[in-house]
């Protein structure tokens, strides 16, 4: 999968920009504030329908004194591929080969993107939902469906958190939206423990390829619908110990006016030498095993895909070593992944071989 051209207008401060990028490596390089992760952002949003980074609200992504932004993209996914993503203040709107798309599913099933961004490192030092977020970015590229699963959930606990948040909760109408509720969780669940099981193996031998047996590594998953390991019980099973845990509290809920089993309790738990990264990862090691995550996620999509997807790289440079930045390279060219990556100088990097440096100023290339 290659991205051939872009062309982006309106999206933060970026203007009538387009970039025809490198098969194999584009560096784009500018001082900070000059619009290199907004070019990133509008790669990630015609590739996976997403922001790049968390919004309050769409209207971020609207360019200053502007009320559309416009991202066209060109993919060759064996054969070209034609994408245009719109953002407005009240959303965003896409079209694939001029079809209009309401499901990121479509796209998700035949693009890949992986990121790499400073603020990934909260998956090593931030809490539960930071850990989630990072699995189910994984799992939106690994399950097409996943996307579907994740906001049938959503919805449902939405639905279920409005009653609980009543003045007098109506038990006949929680008894009604808990069975819901309770379908949504075990599916998100049983998608989460699929991704994680898919992805431990692959992350514990990236993690040992960058430090060695210093790095010794575990990805782990604590499922909030159940005790214990879920893994190999059935949705039946899951389904039915959930029911009963959310029957025990019903009174504790209705107190806090919270939902308070179920998947958005959920934690990926990651290990350095048997204990918590979260305490015992030094920073430098903290930034290896965030690589060692991104590189397996690179690893998994390309075997399942049959080519390597867009890999975009946000201050590598200052998140990374030489020599694990030189390890990043080395899997671009073993996985034939097309790379983005962002720096404020060129030569912080190690040897890029083949490769294209854009300069970034202002909005514009």
């Amino acid at each position: 999968m290659i991205l051939q051209e872009l062309h982006v207008d309106g999206v933060r401060n970026l203007l009538d920009v387009t970039l025809r990028p490198h098969p194999r490596l584009t560096v784009l390089v500018g001082d900070n504030g000059q619009g290199k992760t907004n070019l990133l952002e509008a790669i990630h949003l015609a590739a996976a329908l997403r922001p790049l980074r968390p919004l309050e609200r769409a209207g971020e992504l609207v360019g200053f004194g502007r009320e559309l932004g416009r991202i066209q993209a060109r993919f060759d996914l064996d054969g070209p591929l034609d994408v245009v993503v719109c953002v407005e203040p009240r959303g965003r709107k896409a079209t694939i080969g001029g079809k209009a798309v309401r499901d990121v599913a479509v796209l998700s099933s035949r693009l890949a993107v992986v990121s790499f961004v400073p603020d990934d490192a909260a998956m090593i030092r931030g809490g539960p939902s930071d850990r989630r977020s990072g699995l189910d970015r994984f799992a939106f590229a690994l399950f097409p469906h996943f996307a579907a699963a994740s906001r049938r959930f959503e919805e449902a606990l939405a639905q279920r958190n409005r009653l609980l948040k009543e003045p007098i909760v109506d038990d006949d109408a929680l008894a009604a939206f808990t069975p819901p509720f309770v379908s949504a969780a075990v599916e998100l669940t049983r998608l989460r423990v699929e991704a994680c099981a898919r992805w431990a193996p692959v992350f514990v031998d990236e993690a040992r390829a960058l430090g060695g047996d210093a790095l010794a590594a575990e990805l782990r998953y604590a499922a909030g619908v159940a005790d214990g390991d879920v893994t190999g019980r059935s949705s039946a099973d899951l389904e039915a110990e959930l029911e009963l845990r959310l029957h025990r509290g019903r009174e504790i809920e209705k107190r806090k006016r919270s939902t308070l089993c179920g998947p958005q309790h959920d934690d990926v738990i990651l290990l350095k030498l048997g204990k918590k990264a979260r305490f015992l990862a030094s920073q430098g090691e903290a930034r290896a095993l965030v690589l060692a995550l991104k590189l397996a996620s690179v690893r998994l999509l390309t075997h399942q895909r049959g080519q390597g997807p867009l890999l975009l790289l946000d201050d590598v440079a200052g998140e990374l070593d030489p020599g694990r930045a030189a390890r990043l390279l080395q899997s671009i060219d073993e996985h034939g992944a097309q790379a983005f990556v962002t720096t404020t100088h060129a030569q912080a990097l190690p040897d890029l071989g083949a490769s294209l440096v854009v300069p970034v100023v202002a909005g514009r290339l």
